[in-house]
C-alpha cells in the first residue's frame, strides 16, 4: 500500500451536564512505513560504530605491518598502502563526529560544520582515489615492467599524493560558504544554496564514485589483460631462466590478486550508491508520496553505509589476499620478529602492490 489511510474516528467529551462528539482525520500508515523507519534509525545511530570496530583497529594493524616491513626500505607499494590505512582511519573518526552531532549528542557551530563536511568528505574522496594510484602503478608495471622504477619513484609518488589531495580540497572548498549550522538541523546547506544542492551532489558522487570506479573498471581490466597476453612469454622465459623468472611470475600474479581483491572491493560496496544517485530523481513520481519516499529515504541510508564500509575492509583483504602481510601480521600477533628483518633485502621481492620504488 502506497498511499496512507485516513480514517476518521469519533472523539466524545463528556462534561457534566453535556456530550461534545468531533470528529478527528488520523493518519494511519501501513507498517513497511514504521519498520523502514527502524531500519533508517538503527542505521543511523549504530552502525558507523560496527564500521569503527571493524575499520579502525583493522588499519591501524595495516600500519604497524607497513611499518615493520618498510624497515628494509620504504617502496611507494608500503606508501600508499599506509596513506590508504591512514586516510581510512581518520575518514571513520570524522564520521562518527558527524553521526554524534546529528544525533544531538555533540555541539558544534556553523565553522565546525563546514570544516567537518569538508575534511570528512576530502578523506573519504582521498582514500578511492588512492586506490587509482595504486591501480596505475599496477598497469604500469605489467605494461611496462623495465620503467616502472622511473615512472613511479618515491618522491613522485608523494607528489602524485599530495596533488590528488589539493585537487579535492579545491572540489570541496564551496563547503566553507555553502554549509551552515541551523539549531535543530545540525550541519547542512545554506538556504539560498539549495538551488545547487543537485548539481553539487552529482559533482560529490562523481569524484568519491563515479570517477574511481570508472578507472579502477578500465585500469584492472586492461592489467588482466595485458598479464594473460603475455603469459606464454612468460613461459618461454621461466622454462630458459630457471626459479628466478618461476619467482617473478608468482610475485606478478601474488600483487595482481591483491589489487584485484581491492578495486573488486571497492566496486561492490561503490556501485549501489552509484545506482542511486543516478536513479534519486526518477524513483518517485512525488514527494508527497510518502510511502516512496520513505523507501527512497531507506535506500539512501543503506547505500550510503555499504559505501562507508569500504575504510573498514582493507587490512581483511590484505590478510586474505596477501601471503607476506598475512605472515608478517601473524607475527606481530605473536610479537616474534618478522623473519625479514634477519634474511637480508631479498625479502623484499614480495611486497603488497608494486616493487617500483
Amino acid at each position: 500500500m502506497d498511499m496512507t489511510d485516513a480514517t476518521p474516528i469519533t472523539m466524545v467529551t463528556d462534561h457534566e451536564n453535556f456530550t461534545v462528539h468531533t470528529n478527528v482525520t488520523t493518519l494511519i500508515y501501513p507498517a513497511e512505513y514504521y519498520k523502514l523507519n527502524a531500519l533508517i534509525t538503527f542505521l543511523n545511530t549504530y552502525y558507523i560504530w560496527i564500521i569503527f570496530a571493524f575499520g579502525f583497529p583493522g588499519n591501524t594493524l595495516s600500519l604497524f605491518v607497513i611499518f615493520r616491513m618498510s624497515k628494509t626500505g620504504l617502496t611507494t607499494s608500503l606508501f600508499y598502502v599506509a596513506v590508504l590505512s591512514s586516510v581510512d582511519n581518520i575518514t571513520i573518526i570524522l564520521k562518527i563526529i558527524e553521526n554524534q552531532t546529528r544525533q544531538m549528542k555533540m555541539s558544534i557551530d556553523e565553522t565546525g560544520c563546514q570544516f567537518l563536511f569538508f575534511f570528512g568528505l576530502t578523506c573519504a574522496a582521498s582514500a578511492n582515489w588512492t586506490l587509482i594510484v595504486i591501480s596505475a602503478e599496477r598497469f604500469t608495471a605489467v605494461a611496462l615492467p623495465f620503467k616502472v622504477a622511473l615512472v613511479w619513484s618515491l618522491k613522485r609518488a608523494v607528489v602524485i599524493i599530495v596533488g590528488v589531495v589539493v585537487f579535492l580540497c579545491f572540489i570541496h572548498s564551496h563547503i566553507f560558504i555553502t554549509v551552515t549550522h541551523y539549531e535543530h538541523y545540525t550541519c547542512t546547506v545554506k538556504e539560498r544554496f539549495h538551488k545547487y544542492l543537485m548539481i553539487w551532489f552529482f559533482i560529490s558522487a562523481s569524484v568519491f564514485a563515479f570517477i574511481p570506479a570508472g578507472f579502477l573498471i578500465v585500469l584492472n581490466a586492461l592489467t588482466v589483460l595485458i598479464m594473460r597476453r603475455s603469459t606464454t612469454r612468460r613461459q618461454i622465459m621461466t622454462s630458459a631462466y630457471g626459479h628466478v623468472h618461476r619467482a617473478a611470475r608468482r610475485q606478478e600474479r601474488h600483487i595482481t590478486v591483491m589489487l584485484v581483491a581491492l578495486a573488486i572491493g571497492f566496486l561492490v560496496l561503490n556501485i549501489p550508491r552509484c545506482v542511486y544517485v543516478i536513479a534519486y530523481n526518477y524513483i518517485c513520481a512525488s514527494d508527497e508520496d510518502v510511502m516512496c519516499s520513505t523507501r527512497r529515504g531507506f535506500v539512501n541510508i543503506l547505500t550510503t553505509q555499504i559505501a562507508d564500509s569500504n575504510h573498514a575492509i582493507n587490512f581483511y583483504l590484505y590478510f586474505m589476499t596477501g601471503r607476506k602481510f598475512r605472515a608478517h601480521s601473524l607475527k606481530l600477533f605473536q610479537c616474534r620478529r618478522a623473519t625479514f628483518l634477519s634474511s637480508g633485502p631479498s625479502q623484499l621481492s614480495e611486497l603488497p602492490f608494486t616493487e617500483s620504488s
